[in-house]
């Protein structure tokens, strides 16, 4: 279930972040608890501020964006279970930085303040950073989200192998699907996609996929034989 315990930021006179509020913690406790005893899981679409802290507080399950992380609110995280889905290149496109420049006469950027967030989470020992792109293509157009990767690993300084773990067994981990998903082995889904090149020497090979096996259905198939690098 995805909740939004806060909302919109913006920035005072001086420049530091602002984010809204939008559930107070005793509602958002007892959303995330009825969700929780119904069998399911919560993701929280948060920015910072006081919204955020009560999302950790509460126990969701994942925190979604998170501009404004701070290193305790991680460390909170990582004591709580509570994985991080970053989505760093749909909440840092070019329309962010118009948006900031109108509203702040070209003053302050949230891109930079989540940009650190970003790299302080990777940099979290145990914390379950996890893929995501975001629902929308309106900035970020669907069937481009592998950038997301690149993102990851070249601004963010996460090792290709964790980035591509992140969009394979940490997310099944996350959504309690690793038993059907998220690595290859017998017994799962035959969901695979490959490319042609090496993505631990160069991640944005991911940005060019090459075969697509759904449910050991070859969908796309431009490799020669035995040259594929497989994900899932």
């Amino acid at each position: 279930m995805k909740l939004y315990p806060g909302g919109a930021y913006s920035f005072s006179p001086t420049g530091e972040a602002q984010f809204q509020t939008t559930y107070p913690l005793d509602v958002l406790t007892a959303i995330i608890d009825e969700t929780h005893k119904s069998g399911r899981k919560t993701g929280c679409h948060v920015f910072g501020g006081e919204g955020l802290q009560n999302a950790i507080t509460a126990g969701c399950d994942t925190i979604e964006h998170g501009y404004g992380l701070t290193q305790p609110q991680l460390d909170q995280m990582v004591a709580k279970g509570i994985a991080y889905d970053v989505t760093f290149a749909r909440y840092s496109s070019p329309y962010m930085d118009d948006n900031d420049a109108k509203s702040t006469g070209g003053k302050f950027r949230i891109v930079p303040i989540f940009e650190r967030a970003m790299k302080m989470a990777i940099a979290t020992p145990k914390l379950a950073v996890l893929f995501g792109t975001g629902v929308d293509g309106t900035f970020f157009v669907h069937g481009t989200n592998a950038v997301e990767f690149e993102k990851l690993v070249k601004l963010g300084g996460m090792a290709p192998a964790r980035a591509i773990q992140s969009g394979t067994i940490a997310n099944a981990t996350m959504m309690g699907w690793q038993n059907d998903v998220g690595s290859i082995a017998v017994g799962k889904f035959a969901d695979l996609a490959a490319v042609a090149g090496d993505p631990l020497a160069d991640i944005t090979e991911l940005q060019r996929v090459r075969f697509v096996m759904k449910g050991g259905k070859v969908i796309r198939q431009e490799l020669a034989t035995g040259a594929a690098n497989a994900t899932r």
